[in-house]
């Protein structure tokens, strides 16, 4: 067997598989914080809106959302992909927003 070791520079430093790995892992935490930081903020509109008698679904603001995703773009990633991520995170959102409003209705107490 062979045993290959790769380096790829970045920055003027040398970095490993292993290196870029552990990069990914960092990333990686930070959009896991990031997005539940996020679905908070969805229950906390989904009470809004429940005590405003509003929809949980509103295709307007959906579809800003996923316009200003594509066109903020200057990434690797085709605008595609990034409306791909963007929906199923939309469509989590949507869910938390359910579940909040099912629990108001069953009476139980949202932390928000």
């Amino acid at each position: 067997m062979h045993k290959f070791t790769a380096f790829l520079c970045f920055g003027g430093k040398k970095m490993k598989l292993e290196d870029w790995r552990n990069e990914i892992d960092s990333i990686d935490a930070e959009i896991v914080r990031l997005i539940n930081q996020r679905a908070k903020i969805a229950q906390k509109i989904g009470v809004l809106k429940a005590s405003a008698g509003l929809p949980i679904v509103d295709e307007t603001r959906e579809d800003a959302i996923l316009r200003k995703a594509a066109g903020g773009n200057k990434g690797v990633l085709k605008n595609e992909a990034i409306i791909r991520i963007f929906r199923g995170i939309i469509r989590e959102s949507r869910e938390i927003q359910v579940e909040t409003q099912e629990k108001m209705t069953n009476g139980e107490q949202i932390l928000c």
